[in-house]
């Protein structure tokens, strides 16, 4: 609920920054935009850190054009030690920055300069605080991300990714318009450039996903909105027709590719793992201490907030980075690690050595595709389970089709 919020106030925000500097067409536009895209609606109410980081950058972006510097130094000093590759996409505005403090005195400069040391300062206590020794967290992940290479531990895509993959799947057709951003106008030549080079720097780094663009959206979608403006305001009569059409269809398909997108990502898409937690929780809620083992991808079951129960013993996968594994490996049970992709895991072997120091589960959630190996590894220690509830999950190949449960036969 207060990621809600936070993302309702970084849209309206959005909704006044877009205005006050590219007026009220391109403004409206630029919402419609915003408020319709299926990765804005998707994450709005996710507990991510990019989602958070987007809504801070709206708020931010804002108080930059109203002129109130001391609270931009604060939200952009509290997004930098949420996320440190914030200011990746702040460092560009440096220039407007400057331009616009120049204009204050110099206690104003002070100013910022303790509104933006606020958050810092505040998490180094609390950091420092909570792990009993002086901690900076955002020079640790700084250190992980560029020293130490921990971005390549996770998938590796092209250093091309986030402009032949990326953009279109967040632009759809407005993509096209993006290059002219630089041409259209003052304003959005800058927000052009901020976006060129928080995509430069972002394709140095190994690993990639479509949500490390949140923070930026608030920067494409004004660059698109204005273009298409500009183009209504400038066309000539020989183009007139073809201009026309053209940004009625692109503007048309864009909501419809949205919209659709936003249904089918939020109710049919990978919505299997949901139905199954929620039944699994229904079958464990009578159960004194029961045990359950998920054998599944990391991060493919939302178990802290679906499955609850007191006196529960859930076992699964563990993604960590190697320098990390060693808090996994230190207990008496056998961990459950998955090194690479999942179907490099030997389900055999981690079977057979978790069930040395724990019990045989009570129940057992996985995947469809996996489901007979794991039967069959189980029987080869004397277990029995079978399949007791099915759930669908997805209509594309590239996931998995169903969500099983199986337990006890």
């Amino acid at each position: 609920m207060i990621q809600v919020a936070l993302s309702v106030v970084g849209w309206n925000c959005f909704h006044q920054f877009v205005f006050a500097r590219f007026g009220s067409n391109a403004g409206k536009l630029a919402t419609i935009f915003m408020l319709m895209s299926w990765l804005t609606t998707f994450c709005g109410a996710r507990v991510i850190s990019n989602q958070t980081e987007m809504s801070l950058n709206c708020i931010a972006l804002y108080l930059l054009e109203i002129g109130d510097l001391a609270k931009f130094s604060f939200i952009v000093g509290l997004n930098f030690v949420l996320c440190p590759t914030a200011a990746i996409l702040w460092l560009p505005f440096l220039p407007e920055f400057y331009g616009k403090l120049k204009d204050t005195t110099f206690k104003n400069f002070l100013k910022c300069l303790k509104f933006a040391a606020i958050p810092l300062v505040g998490a180094f206590a609390l950091d420092s605080m909570m792990t009993s020794s002086l901690t900076t967290t955002w020079l640790e992940f700084l250190k992980f991300i560029l020293l130490s290479g921990g971005s390549a531990e996770s998938d590796v895509q092209s250093p091309f990714w986030y402009f032949y993959s990326g953009l279109p799947s967040v632009l759809g057709p407005l993509v096209v318009l993006l290059p002219f951003g630089f041409f259209c106008s003052k304003e959005t030549r800058s927000l052009t450039i901020c976006v060129g080079f928080y995509l430069q720097v972002y394709s140095f780094f190994p690993h990639k996903e479509i949500r490390f663009l949140l923070p930026v959206t608030p920067l494409l979608f004004p660059i698109c909105a204005s273009v298409l403006c500009a183009f209504v305001k400038k066309r000539t009569n020989i183009i007139h027709r073809l201009c026309g059409r053209y940004m009625k269809f692109a503007i048309a398909l864009f909501i419809c590719l949205n919209v659709g997108a936003t249904f089918f990502f939020g109710f049919l898409h990978q919505c299997g793992m949901k139905r199954a937690t929620a039944d699994l929780s229904g079958k464990i809620s009578l159960m004194d201490e029961p045990r359950v083992w998920i054998m599944t991808p990391c991060y493919a079951v939302p178990f802290q907030s679906h499955i609850h129960h007191p006196n529960i013993e859930l076992e699964y996968y563990v993604c960590a980075p190697k320098e990390f594994l060693h808090l996994y490996t230190n207990g008496s049970s056998y961990p459950l690690i998955q090194p690479n992709e999942f179907g490099t895991v030997d389900l055999d072997r981690d079977i057979s050595k978790k069930l040395i120091g724990a019990k045989a589960p009570h129940f057992i959630l996985a995947f469809q595709e996996h489901v007979p190996k794991i039967i069959s590894a189980f029987e080869k220690e004397g277990y029995g389970y079978k399949v007791c509830a099915t759930h669908f999950n997805s209509f594309i190949k590239d996931f998995p089709a169903a969500v099983q449960i199986l337990c006890n036969s």
